[in-house]
């Protein structure tokens, strides 16, 4: 009679096994298709303001401006705090900050639980230039 107890246990383990990792997944494929939503926003976003200033250069602060609204408004239905980091890349992949060298943005959003600990993170990076050449 212990033997279908023992049997009952390793299977109760084994269902709440499965139903944290399938949250885990849930909530990290969330944050991953909510920043793939933000680099269409981005990027058309980008194209409306250079084709607006009749110029090719960006400006990064609107272009960081833009990425923060856009990422805030993907992510306010998940309830959760987020944080944002982001750098300018040049063509290489280096690291700048000279406006006339940005050819891509890369920034990373991560989910923070009610502790401020990090739950999942998404990495996306932006190519800007080649819709300026276009």
């Amino acid at each position: 009679m212990a033997s279908w107890i023992k049997y009952m246990l390793f299977g109760l383990l084994f269902v709440g096994g499965c139903i944290v990792v399938a949250f885990a997944t849930t909530r990290h494929a969330s944050n991953v298709t909510s920043t793939q939503e933000v680099q269409v926003a981005i990027e058309s976003s980008e194209v409306g303001t250079i084709r607006e200033s009749a110029t090719n250069v960006l400006d990064k602060e609107a272009l960081v401006a833009n990425l923060i609204l856009e990422v805030v408004n993907t992510h306010k239905e998940k309830g959760k705090d987020i944080r944002i980091d982001y750098v300018y890349l040049d063509e290489d992949g280096n690291v700048t900050k000279a406006e006339k060298r940005i050819e891509s943005v890369q920034f990373t959003v991560h989910v923070l639980d009610d502790k401020k600990k990090v739950v999942s993170s998404s990495t996306q990076r932006i190519a800007l230039q080649k819709k300026l050449n276009n």
